[in-house]
């Protein structure tokens, strides 16, 4: 191994106490015996999509969802697994390190040891870079000793790069061949997940033996479907960052002056911001999902700002907190076609100093209307998928200093009579993914790590470990697994999405969606956030008390739990099916088909035209 991977840590006094925290585990992971029941074949979500994706993968889609049963479950058709042989695993962190995934690794292999004592996990070394080099560190329980419920991914290292080339996809074989490993688990986000589908297909058709499973860990929330309810970090990190915005609100509610541009993470997608919003009550928040739906400008967002800040003036209010998604520029429909035509003539080999002079015209003003900094920082080279390095742009710094213009020009012209507009600005980047993961995030990647091996010891291939019901105790928690080709689908078209997520089988991330119940909660108080100062800090993260099991609040609104849905509708099909045979009376069969109908014809309303056949 490699002397900077795996070192014990030095920990304070208080990381040696969560070190010691032993999360719990559902009922139906308990025990030495593993029982699976597997629903009926899977679709995709868009059924537009599904040819496209069963062609894509003919060995892997339509696999059946599988449910983890407790050891008292009555299900006759489940599978009991009882033989247990040693068997060796590897696992590698892709991706974005988010706080909890050093517990996938621990409960992944406590499961392979209490199964089979003889079993191995081997961890990859600096992520994919790491598995294509087959460079492995053994997971034992002194390499594991100061790494439970702490932070970071620096046990074993991480990757952003993909596995997606054939060259890569075949060196990742090569690599689980010659290590003669039975399963490989890739912890990731929605790139990362989409490669674990691809091995797992190419795998299956050169009838490799490793099986490849998923676990979802983004501290960007956007790895969401009806099969996954959160993501492993999202939980820690929007909580952090709420108490630092929260400090913020109360500085400028002291200090009566400031106004605090916020730029939070979150990539393409808006989620860590409207959770903090929702957590600490700034007075704005700018999603990138409304822009797009709104087709708003730079000029638009800067005037909504300004006239919130005019608005506010006129209560003696001089103050505020605004936040904003790192994604959001590339949201703004002017600057995301300026970055595509930058973009393509840095790929053409155009030099920097030259891109201005061979923009088109309309790009040129645009570009030439722009601060100075924000120029440089739109003429970095873009990122694999042809996005821009999002991180990098100071999209609070850009909004603070418009606004301020903007402020200015109102005041000298005698529409605005209030205070001088300062503006102070911040990045809450990495500030939070490297934080001690809260007790929810502890439990949920534990778990996850234990239904990893479930997985692997059900002979499954191209699934993603999953939990619903997160809302509710963990002993009410519904674990199973779920194909990712279920998860998948295609889009001829894209806005901010990355060109190599047109037009092929991906799983594609969740945006906020702008007519659900979360966004919605938000508009209903966006009035009393921006005038009344409701500021709420929800305190540092809590290990124990009453705080320490909250959850998000999105989670709580969003009530899902489709595999806990899922096999009650199989329950009342059951009632149906042991009710309505034959020799019953007519009208029980009346009734029977008169309801059906009325189902069938609702649910065909409700379900999406396909455009294609299997």
């Amino acid at each position: 191994m490699e002397s900077d991977y795996g070192l014990p840590r030095d920990l304070s006094h208080l990381q040696q106490i969560r070190s010691l925290y032993k999360p719990h585990l559902p009922p139906c992971l308990q025990g030495t015996t593993v029982r699976v029941e597997f629903g009926d074949a899977t679709t995709a979500a868009d059924p537009s999509s599904a040819c496209a994706i069963s062609q894509s993968f003919p060995h892997t889609y339509g696999q059946p969802l599988a449910h983890f049963l407790r050891a008292t479950s009555n299900v006759p058709d489940a599978h009991i697994i009882t033989d247990h042989p040693a068997i060796r695993v590897g696992l590698v962190f892709c991706g974005r390190q988010s706080p909890g995934g050093h517990n996938v690794v621990w409960g992944l292999y406590e499961a392979l040891k209490i199964h089979n004592s003889e079993s191995t996990l081997l961890g990859f070394l600096g992520g994919s870079e790491g598995l294509f080099a087959q460079k492995v560190l053994e997971i034992t329980d002194d390499v594991l000793a100061t790494y439970k419920n702490q932070g970071g991914f620096d046990l074993l290292g991480r990757t952003k790069d993909q596995i997606r080339t054939t060259e890569q996809v075949n060196t990742a074989m090569a690599a689980c061949k010659a290590l003669k490993l039975d399963g490989l688990v890739i912890v990731g986000g929605v790139t990362s997940n989409t490669d674990a589908a691809h091995l797992a297909e190419a795998f299956s058709q050169a009838k490799c033996s490793t099986k490849v499973v998923g676990v979802p860990v983004t501290l960007n929330g956007d790895l969401k479907n009806q099969f996954v309810e959160a993501n492993v970090g999202f939980d820690t990190v929007c909580k952090v960052d709420s108490q630092l915005i929260s400090n913020l609100c109360t500085d400028a509610l002291s200090a009566e002056k400031y106004y605090y541009f916020v730029r939070l993470m979150g990539q393409k997608t808006s989620h860590i911001a409207l959770e903090c919003t929702l957590q600490s009550h700034p007075n704005m928040v700018i999603l990138g999902e409304e822009v797009v739906a709104s087709k708003l400008t730079i000029f638009d967002i800067t005037k909504q700002i300004c006239d919130a800040v005019e608005a506010r003036a006129k209560q003696e209010k001089y103050h505020g907190v605004i936040l904003l998604p790192e994604g959001l520029i590339e949201s703004i429909p002017e600057v995301y076609a300026l970055l595509q035509e930058i973009h393509r003539l840095l790929r053409q080999g155009v030099s920097v100093d030259k891109i201005s002079t061979q923009l088109s015209p309309w790009a040129s003003a645009l570009f030439a209307f722009l601060p100075p900094f924000i120029r440089e920082e739109l003429l970095l080279y873009p990122e694999s998928d042809d996005s821009a390095q999002l991180s990098q742009i100071e999209t609070e710094k850009l909004l603070a200093v418009l606004v301020e213009a903007e402020m200015n020009k109102r005041l000298k012209e005698g529409i605005y009579k209030g205070k001088k507009f300062t503006a102070i600005c911040h990045f809450l980047g990495y500030q939070a993914r490297g934080s001690l993961p809260s007790k929810f995030d502890c439990d949920y990647a534990y778990v996850l790590g234990h239904i990893c091996y479930h997985s692997l010891a059900a002979g499954l291939n191209g699934y993603m470990a999953t939990v619903t019901n997160l809302k509710d105790s963990l002993s009410k928690w519904h674990c199973g697994a779920a194909p990712i080709t279920a998860m998948m689908a295609v889009k001829d078209y894209g806005r901010a999405s990355g060109a190599l997520m047109i037009g092929k089988p991906v799983i594609h991330p969740a945006t906020v969606d702008v007519r659900g119940k979360v966004y919605e909660l938000l508009r209903k108080n966006a009035t009393k956030f921006l005038m009344d100062d409701v500021y709420r800090n929800p305190g540092p993260l809590q290990f124990d008390g009453p705080g320490a099991d909250s959850r998000t609040v999105s989670l709580y609104i969003e009530d899902l739990d489709y595999m806990g849905r899922i096999k009650e509708l199989n329950v009342y099909l059951d009632k149906v099916r042991s009710i309505v045979k034959p020799g019953c009376s007519q009208d029980i069969l009346k009734a029977a088909l008169s309801a059906m109908s009325s189902v069938t014809d609702i649910l065909s309303v409700m379900s999406p035209p396909s455009n294609g056949s299997i």
